[in-house]
Formats: structure tokens, C-alpha cells, sequence
């Protein structure tokens, strides 16, 4: 099954749950795609691949259509933070942020879902076949930058929230409530640009010539 055939299974194929939460957060890694100005996520050039839609801001979840990290998703719910950001290094077509690290993204988790059997049904790439569960997350609010307004990441940004890491794609950074809430200002500060990310992902998602075949395998 295609990635894409993936995501056309609505979010409530499995059973959420309400999370209760602090007012902490994390910071996790996404690859962002090399042919848009926008950052959105990368994107597959072909309809098999193993590259996997997340965070899937669309549905404003993150680890339900495709099994990313699932030991970083699994530490954000056991310590109980409320808000998910998303940094990335830029690699888009916008000359003057290629190569910078951008904070791009933000959820607040509001329900969490054991995702396992999901993923060993539906995904072709799942990391949790040896876990007991699988955890997704979902947000109540969703909110992505344009490249200008991103904030942008540097060492000494790195160094005050205690990261003395190098930032790669397994990466997380824990924040706490004074480091949350900064961030969770910035956001606010800002436009929301999510549309943007919608409007490019769909533009790039490879063709599927079979659609109608698609929506029909979907809705089983």
C-alpha cells in the first residue's frame, strides 16, 4: 500500500484518548523538501516510497501516517508535555535560508492513540513491531511559518536551551516551562501559514493515476 492510499484513512481509525498534560515541550527533527520556498515536509517523488508524511499537519497529528521516532513520541507522552515543535534544516529554493536550521511548526498535543495496529495494517515502513504500543499524537492547534517569520536556530540558540548536540533527524530537545512558553509566544506573534504548507504538499504529492481506485480501497 502506497503512502498515500495511507492517509486516505480518516484520523479517527483509531481510538483517541484525552491527554492531560504540562505546560513543558520538545522539540523534534523533520526533513524538509529541496524543490519548495515553502518548508514543508519532504516529499516523495513516486507514490512508493519510503519517504513518510510527517508531521502530517494536514490532519494535525504526528506519528498516526507514518512511524516516525517512535521512541521520541513515546518519551513526549510519558513526560507529559504539551507542545510539539518542528525544526528543520532548510534545503528548500530560497537562497537566503539554504543551509540555516528554521523552528517552522507547532502542535499542541490535546489527545494521544495507541497507533500500532494501524501502522502494521496500513503503513509500509513501521518501527513499532517490536513495542508493546505505538503512540500518536494529535493536536488541538496547528500552526507552521513562512520561511521569513521561522525562527532561525543557532548554536547559541542550541546552547541556551542546554543542546550541545549535533542536531540530526533523531534529535530531540526538551524545553521547559519558561524555555515552552517563550516559544509558544513567538508563535502567537506570528501569521499563520499553514495554508501555504497545504496548498505546496498537495501541489508536489506524485500523481496517482488510479484515483478513483484509490478512494474506493480507502473507504473499507
Amino acid at each position: 500500500m502506497t503512502i498515500k492510499l495511507v492517509t486516505k484513512r480518516p484520523v479517527e481509525s483509531v481510538l483517541w484518548q484525552d491527554y492531560r498534560a504540562s505546560e513543558t515541550g520538545m522539540i523534534v527533527y523533520y526533513a524538509s523538501d529541496p524543490v519548495s520556498e515553502v518548508p514543508i515536509r519532504e516529499i516523495p517523488e513516486e507514490l512508493e516510497s519510503p519517504v513518510q508524511p510527517e508531521p502530517h499537519y494536514e490532519s494535525g497529528t504526528f506519528g498516526l501516517y507514518g512511524c516516525v521516532h517512535p521512541k521520541i513520541r513515546k518519551a513526549f507522552y510519558k513526560e507529559h508535555n504539551r507542545h510539539l515543535f518542528f525544526v528543520t534544516k532548510y534545503v528548500g529554493t530560497d537562497e537566503d535560508y539554504r543551509d540555516k536550521v528554521l523552528l517552522t511548526g507547532y502542535y499542541r498535543i490535546v489527545k494521544t492513540a495507541d497507533a500500532k495496529k494501524f501502522h502494521l495494517r496500513y503503513c509500509p515502513e513501521y518501527g513499532c513491531i517490536d513495542s508493546e504500543d505505538c503512540v500518536a499524537l494529535r493536536a488541538g492547534e496547528v500552526k507552521f511559518l513562512s520561511t521569513e517569520d521561522a525562527m532561525v536556530i543557532t548554536d547559541e540558540v542550541l546552547k541556551e536551551w542546554n543542546f550541545n548536540q549535533k542536531l540530526t533527524r533523531q534529535s530531540r530537545i526538551i524545553l521547559n516551562q519558561e524555555q515552552t512558553a517563550k516559544l509558544v509566544e513567538y508563535f502567537k506573534s506570528k501569521d499563520n501559514s499553514l495554508e501555504d504548507y497545504l496548498y505546496e504538499t498537495k501541489r508536489l504529492q506524485p500523481h496517482d493515476p488510479d484515483g478513483e481506485e484509490e478512494d474506493g480501497e480507502a473507504s473499507e
